[in-house]
């Protein structure tokens, strides 16, 4: 079977039927679920496979834009599995360079038939830009797309119920606030984390709350803190609810960000493995304990207001 995210780069030409998705689509939110599923049913008519074309880093991260650069919500793998549970069959990532930033849209076209020579359909979203210095938007993509007969659909967004059109940047603003009930409405799933257990320390043991360590350093964060949260493992698909503390743990020292997840139910977890948790409640802020004494009854308060949730 052909690799499922392929580097545009090193491609010379994806030659089966295909409709693609453009964009950078950072935490997959109900607008750019609108845009897979448009370019999924117009693979169907074309008899063709749905794909991403997606870019990285994001541009803001290699040119000016007139603000600080983007910080991303998803993990390159994230991104990917996230496509993937979508229903899209490839994913072909594009580096974002300087180089790449000064080309014209009609040679982003031309590129798009060299690369992609039986490509059928193209899908973006309503406000999607492209070319040297944002040259080129829908008008420009649906006059490109007709000179090389694919067809092009520009979907339109979606909008919260006070009005407020669903983005990246909205979802970006609930995440540093610990909003997650406002996350979930524009995603549609709680903020997930994910990645392989790390071992610790192993003084939640010795105070009577283990964990499952997860190192967790997106570019948005999460306040640092205490949540309700559903871990998943992998490997199975067992589910288990519990409390997590993401952050440095001031008490004891810590300095990278740790998601550090203690289970409510007592089960052996044997050798580390891949996890996925859903975090779905922010309690309380991080903060520094003068005694472990003190960070224990924190703890078990903590276990009580979760459990209540």
């Amino acid at each position: 079977m052909e690799d499922f995210f392929v580097n545009v780069d090193s491609l010379d030409a994806f030659e089966s039927k295909c409709v693609i998705a453009i964009g950078m689509f950072d935490g997959l939110h109900k607008g750019h679920q609108k845009v897979i599923s448009k370019a999924k049913a117009l693979a169907k008519k074309y008899k063709a496979i749905p794909c991403v074309l997606t870019f990285a880093p994001h541009p803001s991260k290699v040119i000016d834009m007139g603000r600080p650069p983007v910080e991303m919500l998803c993990t390159p793998e994230q991104r990917v599995q996230m496509f993937k549970d979508a229903g899209i069959k490839r994913v072909f990532a594009k580096k974002f360079t300087k180089q790449f930033a000064k080309m014209s849209p009609q040679n982003f076209a031309k590129l798009l038939c060299q690369k992609f020579p039986n490509l059928k359909g193209i899908v973006t979203g309503y406000n999607f830009l492209f070319g040297k210095n944002a040259s080129g938007n829908v008008d420009t993509l649906a006059e490109l797309a007709k000179q090389n007969d694919w067809e092009y659909v520009a979907v339109d967004g979606k909008f919260l119920p006070d009005g407020r059109r669903i983005s990246s940047s909205e979802m970006r603003k609930a995440v540093h606030c610990g909003n997650l009930d406002e996350y979930k409405k524009m995603r549609g799933d709680f903020y997930t984390c994910s990645g392989n257990v790390k071992r610790g320390k192993r003084l939640g043991r010795t105070i009577g709350f283990p964990t499952l360590n997860l190192p967790w350093n997106p570019d948005c964060k999460l306040p640092y803190g205490a949540y309700v949260v559903e871990l998943t493992r992998c490997k199975t698909g067992e589910k288990f609810k519990g409390v997590a503390s993401y952050g440095t743990s001031p008490t004891i020292s810590e300095t990278e960000p740790l998601l550090e997840v203690h289970l409510f139910k007592n089960i052996k977890w044997g050798a580390p493995s891949k996890v996925s948790v859903k975090i779905k409640k922010f309690l309380r802020p991080q903060r520094k304990f003068n005694s472990l004494e003190a960070l224990i009854e924190q703890l078990h308060k903590d276990v009580k207001l979760a459990k209540a949730k």
